[in-house]
């Protein structure tokens, strides 16, 4: 089976720890996920909200060395694709994002600076507020700033995928009237099965197939069911309901692997095949888990990056 996975934080947690990203005792790890036959991992550069200016950028210089180094001393296969072109050359690839607009520093020259290191993805805020606009746990929030304004165009134009899991709601509107290119939750479930705020509402999962975007399924056991007890089944509600409302060729996989508390059924990558296994026995097609676990995801990449 192959994995396409929108979100892990490893690349951070592995930067923190001074740890390995190739090998170590973390929920996703290169040689772990090289067991699999396919396997695409959009790995982030967390910027926690405390992080601003250059510290903020010297935290994702900092990983990027560490990813980069990793990719040339101990690859397990892995190879860091900038495309969709480039997924073709290996069965598994590193996609670099960065979790958090602060690695700006409200600067819009910066954006040409990530496009040179690889970076495709940027959730533009965390749960607070930064130059760009305002987060989802903002107390009175606000939508995006004139900055923020300024800069959805020019990430567009350096093919820079704008990703709004921890917006707020008037941030994400802002994002949905003004891009002009399909966005994505590439963390994110349904507020129907489970109130947290971090989960989208029916109106904006619509909104972002309408835009022709894609929204990864979160493990996060809190935002998978309100009192965190949850399993493969509060999964399949998620994913169900997403289906419900037409989402077929829009639902992807968010795991948030090393930055979210995991359900009691998910130790890390290894228990993907037990995932896809219980979709399997709950008779879903293997058409549409292959378009869930990875076909949606890469054919996004490759309609993007024609667009």
């Amino acid at each position: 089976m192959r994995i396409f996975d929108l979100h892990c934080d490893t690349l951070y947690r592995a930067n923190n720890e001074k740890a390995s990203v190739a090998d170590n005792g973390f929920e996703f790890s290169f040689k772990k996920a090289a067991e699999y036959a396919g396997y695409t991992q959009v790995t982030a550069v967390w910027i926690p909200d405390e992080y601003r200016g250059e510290s903020a950028f010297r935290l994702f210089d900092d990983c990027c060395k560490l990813i980069n180094r990793e990719l040339n001393e101990n690859p397990c296969g892995f190879h860091k694709a900038e495309n969709a072109e480039e997924l073709k050359k290996s069965s598994h690839n590193i996609i670099l994002s960065v979790e958090g607009g602060a690695v700006l520093g409200g600067d819009l020259n910066r954006v040409e600076l990530l496009k040179k290191r690889g970076v495709r993805f940027i959730t533009i805020t965390w749960n607070g507020s930064n130059e760009i606009g305002d987060g989802i746990l903002c107390e009175n929030p606000k939508g995006l700033s004139s900055f923020g304004k300024e800069l959805i165009p020019v990430l567009e134009e350096n093919n820079i995928i704008v990703d709004i899991s921890h917006a707020s709601e008037p941030l994400f509107y802002d994002v949905a009237q003004l891009a002009k290119k399909p966005f994505v939750a590439t963390h994110s479930n349904s507020r129907k099965y489970c109130s947290n705020k971090r989960n989208l509402t029916n109106e904006q999962f619509r909104y972002i197939c309408k835009s022709g975007g894609i929204v990864g399924l979160n493990f996060h056991r809190y935002f998978l069911k309100d009192d965190g007890n949850a399993g493969f089944s509060d999964i399949e509600k998620h994913m169900e309901h997403f289906l419900s409302l037409g989402g077929e060729d829009n639902i992807a996989l968010g795991s948030d692997f090393d930055g979210a508390e995991m359900p009691y059924c998910i130790k890390g990558v290894e228990n993907m095949a037990d995932l896809y296994g219980y979709f399997l026995s709950r008779n879903y097609s293997e058409e549409l888990l292959r378009k869930i676990f990875y076909n949606n995801a890469e054919r996004f990449l490759k309609s993007y990056d024609m667009t």
